[in-house]
């Protein structure tokens, strides 16, 4: 099973953009080629679109990270240093007047 999951990816659909009826008409095709049998054909479908989601989160992960190191070495204030910066505006706003 796993060795037609890993040709699907090759015949060129990414498992980023990989939807529903993307899987479903691949493995109909591997069905109709008679590479898989029609028993496997929706368990093949869902492991297609289980990789495909474990991919996106490992990206999604990798550029969250990307991102955060990004930020941290540009030394930008942070959501609550504004925050903290603004609680203080306001305050010397009130002692000393507007």
């Amino acid at each position: 099973m796993i060795d037609l999951v890993q040709k699907a990816f090759a015949l060129g659909l990414g498992a980023m953009s990989l939807t529903r009826e993307a899987a479903e008409k691949l493995v109909e095709e591997l069905v109709r080629k008679g590479e898989i049998k029609q028993e496997q054909a929706g368990e093949l479908v869902n492991e297609l679109l289980k990789r495909g989601q474990r991919q996106r989160q490992n990206i999604q992960r990798t550029i969250n990270e990307q991102l955060n190191q990004v930020l941290s070495e540009l030394n930008l204030p942070t959501r609550d240093d504004l925050l903290r910066l603004e609680e203080k505006v306001d305050r010397l706003l009130q002692k000393y007047g507007e």
